[in-house]
């Protein structure tokens, strides 16, 4: 959703905030609020958090500076409730427009039992599936979701065995923006295979 950033800074600044403070007392990384307020786009629950944060109502942060919304405005029942509706269906436009565009990239390190080592870089959708392979040896499918300001990456580990592919694991991580995170599986065929993640939103 569009936010007047400008406003945002103005009120940030007469509090004599730093983006972090504003960050923490937000609960939101550093980077999210550096990116709302250089684009002025911010997601539902990261505009909430900010008006939360100043102590503003979410529609004041949404008002066209050069056109402010008069307060008397708000006074009338009818166009309260209009107001309400078409901010819920520019939320769930932004929404859904947001979450349709936005995409991951995972860089995965790859070692498995007989000493291969792989790394590979896999630009995910959010809320789709995509898949990488090492070889004929190891095929994993990796589905990303947002959580909060995290990102939960859910995976199916299959093994090449006897000419098929079988599942042999189903790991989930959740995994902040450039951390790396690693997972360990069991393979029943050749011991332990590692995976190092690291997420890129």
């Amino acid at each position: 959703m569009q936010i007047n950033k400008n406003f945002l800074r103005q009120e940030r600044e007469k509090r004599a905030w730093s983006q972090s403070h504003l960050a923490e007392v937000a609960d939101l990384s550093m980077r999210t609020v550096q990116r709302i307020e250089q684009s002025g786009v911010a997601s539902m629950e990261s505009a909430k958090a900010l008006a939360a944060a100043l102590d503003l109502e979410l529609a004041v942060l949404m008002e066209n500076p050069t056109n402010p919304i008069k307060p008397h405005w708000f006074n009338h029942p009818r166009r309260w409730a209009s107001l309400s509706v078409l901010l819920m269906g520019i939320a769930a436009v932004g929404w859904l427009s947001s979450a349709a565009a936005e995409q991951v990239t995972v860089i995965m390190s790859i070692k498995s039992p007989s000493g291969k080592h792989s790394n590979m870089h896999l630009l995910n959708e959010v809320g789709e599936e995509s898949e990488v392979r090492l070889d004929n040896q190891l095929r994993v499918l990796v589905t990303s979701n947002r959580h909060g300001e995290h990102m939960l990456l859910s995976m199916k580990v299959y093994e090449f065995v006897d000419g098929k592919d079988q599942l042999i694991s189903s790991p989930s991580a959740l995994i902040e923006d450039d951390k790396p995170a690693s997972i360990h599986i069991d393979s029943p065929a050749n011991g332990k295979i590692h995976l190092l993640l690291l997420a890129d939103y």
